[in-house]
């Protein structure tokens, strides 16, 4: 792994009065807070065009502080230490203060936006989560308080999911979609940073033991725990393409991580004291430090000279292109040393077998700064002695010594020689088998003859079967030809020997290449053909199974499809509920924007204290159970803005009323922030129940949550 320094053409300096705690870019413009609570707005070309101190007296935020946040649409989140509170700002031609966050027991610890602008979520020393809406800047939902201060707080690239890490060593995975835990992750040590990466399919953790860990969201496993950093991670982003991780620590260095895989690529030396905050936008990279400098780094520039490069298979250049700019590692162009490193590696595998050290070594330099990559041609270098060996074997016709060279060292199989000889098996088994079906008697002196030199711990059990059952063979043959696919499978459970020969093999990619195909046709939107095909991938054993999953698949899609385009909701969303896999299709992220839109008008009642209200604005989504989670979190809205209007009215019955509020949604954090700020505490102490936090599964929502003493007129 590399150790480079960060060259001093790449990037220039701006000077801010603290320790950089949030960066984000607005209207071209650059957001920056430091921990003197002074938010500057930078423009275009990164001139300071104002700066604001929002709090002079206030105790000052630690200097790795995660607490502070802006959205790419001009909203600032600034949490005021020692007081439980803090104020959202807009920026526009002056910054103004438009909301507050006064719903802690305790100091805001961490904060984050959405990337579509529309919420943006806080997270307390006192182990609360508060989500709430942009437009209205007010709290819309909370998640289940934990028993620990909350570290670190981030949304998915598509706003659908929220990561919340704790001090508990816990990561929850929040669906913002259908307001529900998708996942719930343990870790070894706290978790100082989080991000989504792989199209939210991947969660990508930084922790403070220097350990990175990578989870996969879509099958819910750990894939990968590293120990990458010499130093406590206190920094993240993930590049635009989502393939890398840009880590910086409560160093000197940043590390460059491949995000989908866990492994470090490179250290960069950058001569800070420790960076707390990164950014990515189109044109720099913005590395925010603890000492007040934003290093903004040009990590595009040679980006011209590499892409002329790449389109010419010039690698050497193109890696000279990096070595003058070590950001360009992480550019898309990139992709194309991935994409063509098997092909390179088979000619530096060529190269060794013919004793071309040198020219191997410099075909694979390019690519070896990937440290698997240089792993695996090191493997390789490191065989030359058995490539020889078995290259001497297949030269000099001693095929059956080679056959066993292969069942110790495993590689050979993939070396071109071993082409070779697989081909001379395949002639002599097609020669002895003519032989033997012209006459068996005959010739079985000959096909023995024919087949003896490769007589060996592979080939002997093969050789065997062929010169007791030669007919076998001509039958499987013929059945191939008559593309009576479903016989040949059934012979082959009669005759397992059939497996090794030639024919099976090719059988197989056939079945390979249909299965491909299948997917294709799937994401042509091609459904009725791709399921033809899939029903003929179910005579092949070896993909039955897949393929009968691929059927079910699509023919959900196409009922899903149906159900849409007729609009039949309760059809749509139950197929949904079944097979979430399909929530990602296009068309149903699209039929979801119908219920966005009732959410939306639902919200604006839900604020304003009217539950029947948004009773009667969901409609028949009131009955669908994809939505249950989230219809019930703006109940829950609606039910706190009620029972705070009908305070004033006096003469409510506390126990009753707030025994239905907890029966549905348990000691909810949104409750005992209201019940506080009414002095109302003790009438909540009254109530011996705890409830459910998810009671409202199975008590039915209702059209008002307030039971006064005296009917009301």
């Amino acid at each position: 792994m590399a150790i480079v320094e960060l060259q001093e053409d790449l990037y220039r300096t701006i000077q801010v009065n603290g320790s950089v705690l949030s960066l984000q870019e607005y209207d071209s413009k650059l957001l920056c807070v430091d921990s003197t609570y002074s938010l500057h707005v930078f423009s275009k070309e990164l001139m300071l065009e104002q700066t604001t101190q929002l709090a002079k007296d206030a105790a000052q935020p630690h200097r790795y502080s995660n607490a502070y946040s802006a959205s790419p649409f001009g909203l600032v989140c600034v949490p005021i230490m020692e007081t439980k509170e803090g104020i959202v700002l807009r920026v526009g031609e002056t910054i103004k203060p438009v909301g507050t966050i006064d719903d802690h027991e305790a100091d805001v610890e961490s904060s984050a936006f959405s990337f579509d602008g529309r919420y943006y979520a806080t997270g307390g020393q006192d182990g609360r989560i508060f989500l709430y809406d942009t437009r209205h800047l007010s709290v819309i939902g909370s998640l289940i308080p934990r028993a620990d201060y909350i570290s670190s707080l981030r949304f998915s690239f598509d706003s659908e999911l929220l990561a919340c890490a704790g001090y508990d060593k816990t990561v929850v995975v929040f669906d913002m979609v259908q307001n529900k835990t998708r996942c719930t992750i343990k870790t070894p040590d706290v978790v100082e940073k989080v991000a989504f990466c792989d199209n939210a399919q991947k969660l990508f953790m930084i922790l403070r033991n220097g350990a990175s860990m990578l989870y996969d969201l879509v099958n819910r496993e750990l894939l990968s725990t590293e120990n990458l950093f010499a130093a406590w991670p206190s920094s993240l982003a993930i590049s635009p393409d989502e393939r890398f991780a840009i880590v910086g620590v409560r160093g000197d260095s940043l590390y460059i991580v491949n995000a989908l895989n866990n492994s470090k690529i490179m250290e960069i030396k950058i001569h800070a004291s420790g960076t707390n905050r990164i950014f990515f936008n189109k044109d720099w990279l913005f590395i925010g430090t603890i000492d007040g400098n934003i290093l903004v780094i040009e990590y595009q520039k040679g980006q011209q000279e590499l892409e002329e490069a790449v389109k010419k298979k010039d690698y050497k250049t193109a890696r000279n292109m990096i070595e003058n700019n070590v950001f360009l590692t992480i550019h898309p162009l990139m992709k194309v040393f991935d994409e063509d490193w098997p092909d390179i590696l088979q000619k530096a595998i060529a190269l060794l077998n013919a004793q071309k050290v040198e020219e191997a070594v410099e075909l694979v330099q390019p690519f070896i700064y990937d440290q698997e990559k240089a792993r695996e041609f090191d493997f390789y270098l490191a065989q030359q002695g058995a490539v020889r060996d078995f290259n001497k074997c297949v030269e000099n016709k001693e095929y059956a010594k080679a056959y066993d060279m292969t069942l110790t060292v495993k590689f050979l199989v993939n070396t071109a020689t071993f082409m070779t000889l697989e081909n001379a098996w395949s002639r002599a088994f097609a020669q002895a088998k003519r032989l033997l079906e012209d006459n068996p008697l005959l010739n079985v002196r000959k096909a023995e003859s024919i087949l003896k030199p490769f007589d060996s711990g592979v080939k002997r059990e093969i050789i065997g079967k062929l010169l007791k059952n030669h007919q076998v063979f001509s039958q499987a043959e013929e059945l191939i030809k008559n593309k009576n696919f479903k016989g040949y499978f059934s012979l082959i459970n009669q005759h397992s020997f059939l497996r090794d020969t030639d024919l099976y093999k090719k059988v197989y990619l056939l079945g390979e290449r249909n299965m491909t195909e299948v997917f294709k046709l799937e994401q042509e939107g091609r459904l009725e053909k791709a399921e033809e095909i899939a029903h003929f991938l179910q005579i092949f054993p070896s993909f039955k199974r897949a393929a009968t999953e691929r059927i079910i698949i699509l023919q959900q899609k196409r009922f899903l499809l149906a159900a849409i385009e007729s609009h039949n909701i309760e059809r749509a969303y139950a197929i949904v509920e079944e097979y979430r896999a399909l929530r990602s299709m296009p068309q149903f992220k699209e039929f979801m924007k119908d219920f966005e839109v009732v959410f939306e008008k639902a919200k604006d009642a839900a604020l304003n204290g009217r539950p029947k209200t948004v009773m009667l604005t969901f409609g028949p989504y009131m009955s669908i159970a994809f939505w249950v989670d989230r219809i019930a979190s703006l109940f829950k809205v609606a039910y706190i803005h009620e029972i705070e209007n009908k305070i004033p009215e006096g003469n409510i019955n506390w126990r009753v009323t707030l025994k239905r509020f907890i029966d549905r949604f348990g000691r909810d954090p949104m409750l005992e922030a209201l019940m506080e700020q009414h002095h109302l505490e003790e009438e909540l102490k009254a109530i011996e129940e705890e409830g459910s936090f998810i009671g409202y599964r199975t008590a039915k929502l209702v059209e008002e949550i307030v039971i006064f003493y005296v009917e009301k007129e």
